[in-house]
Order: structure tokens, then sequence, then C-alpha cells
């Protein structure tokens, strides 16, 4: 949309929506590169147990440039979200005829799946987070050796990721139906304040992420 300004633009839902969910794929894409940077991480530790000083200092610059980046990929994505939306305020009113088109309810369907498969990435992340302490623990008692760094606040970050995942479902699940109404009524808008609270909520996340991969290196 940003880069298209030149061409008209008109207050249609199915136009929000996509705005919506390219919003969501913003947070999808921040939480796999934090995904990957914690699983560098382990990397790491591997390294740092068999010696190979060389490849632990590379994974270590590695990871910390990926924290960085999924935070300002959140950044970016806010800042898109919020331009779009007023990008699009600005643009001409539609038929209330045009709102209640079946392909607008597939349309909010498609958000509502965008939604959901945000939600699973968060809890699986959660998961992957938390047994990764685990996988430390043992690696210490195997090899009788004490690794540096905070790694037994891992459990703590990763049930963290996880309630944030469980409470993205539920704010999907409440705009999807608050969508749908709209849409019945012949009127659709972007619940923005629901998508700025999630958006706050995630960036925080992320913060807490980068910290923590900051802190333990």
């Amino acid at each position: 949309m940003l880069i298209a300004k030149h061409l008209p633009s008109a207050k249609d839902a199915r136009i929000y929506m996509s705005v919506e969910r390219t919003y969501l794929g913003y947070i999808k894409l921040s939480l796999y590169t934090l995904s990957f940077a914690v699983f560098l991480r382990k990397l790491k530790v591997l390294a740092d147990i068999t010696q190979k000083i060389h490849v632990s200092v590379f994974l270590e610059y590695i990871a910390i440039a990926l924290s960085i980046i999924g935070t300002f990929l959140i950044i970016v994505g806010i800042l898109t979200f919020y331009l779009d939306i007023k990008y699009i305020e600005g643009g001409i009113e539609v038929s209330p005829k045009e709102v209640t088109d079946p392909r607008i309810y597939m349309a909010a369907e498609r958000t509502f799946l965008a939604w959901i498969r945000t939600s699973i990435s968060l809890i699986v992340f959660g998961f992957v987070i938390e047994k990764f302490e685990f996988f430390l623990v043992q690696l210490e008692k195997v090899f009788n050796m004490h690794l540096k760094g905070d790694h037994k606040t891992l459990v703590n970050v990763g049930v963290f990721i996880i309630f944030i995942g469980l409470f993205t479902l539920i704010l999907g699940t409440i705009n999807f139906y608050r969508t749908i109404k709209q849409v019945d009524a012949g009127y659709y808008r972007t619940h923005t304040w629901l998508y700025k609270i999630y958006g706050a909520v995630i960036f925080l996340a992320c913060l807490t992420l980068t910290f923590y991969v900051l802190k333990i290196i």
C-alpha cells in the first residue's frame, strides 16, 4: 500500500483486512527470526562444550544480530500498519452492499486464520524455549560442567510466550466476532485499538527475548 500511494484508496473492508493480515505477517516473521536466534544459542552452547571457539564467537554475533532484527521487524510492522490504516481512512466511502459481499466474509475468515497461525507459532515457540532449559541442565550433568549465563530463567520466558500465544487466540476470536457483526451491519473499520494493544504486547515479548539473548551471551 505504501509503495502504491499514487493509486486511489477506498474504505473497503477487504483492504482493511489485507492490512491486518500483513501486520500479523510481520509478527510471525519477527517470531521466526527470534526462534532462529534461540536455535543459534543452542548451537553456541554445543560449540562451547566442544571448544570450537571460532564457531562459538560467530554464532554469538549472528544470534545478537537476529534478535535485534526480530525486534526491528515488529517496529516496522507497527509503523506500516499505522500508516496504511491512515492512508485507507483518506479514501472514498463504499456502499454498504459492497461490505456485505460474500467475499468480505471469506476475507474475515482468512484474517481469523492468520490470528490462529500466529497464536500457534507463539505457543510452539514458547514450548521450544521452555524445553531448552531442560536441554542445558542435562548438558551440565552429562559433561559435569557449569555453563555461563543465567539459563534458569528460560522456563519463565517460555511460559510467558505461551501465555501470549493464548492471549493472541483470544484476541483473534474477539476480533473475528466483532468483524462479522460490523460486516452484517454493512460498515467495517479495523479495530485499531485491539491491534495497537496486541502490537504493544508482542513488542514487549520481543524486547524480553532480545534482552535475554544479549544477557546470556
